[in-house]
């Protein structure tokens, strides 16, 4: 019997976990995403 995909998830490892949402996400949002939240984690404006 074949697994779902979400069987096949859980086999992975943690960082292989976080290549797949990473990439899932980059997809999703074109990029938007992700560059968004470097933007605000590395580059943060100050309120000044």
């Amino acid at each position: 019997m074949e697994k779902t995909i979400y069987e096949l998830f859980d086999e992975l490892r943690p960082q292989e976990k976080a290549s797949f949402i990473d990439a899932r996400l980059d997809w999703a949002s074109c990029g938007a995403l992700c560059g968004e939240l470097t933007l605000r984690c590395c580059h943060p404006m100050s309120d000044n």
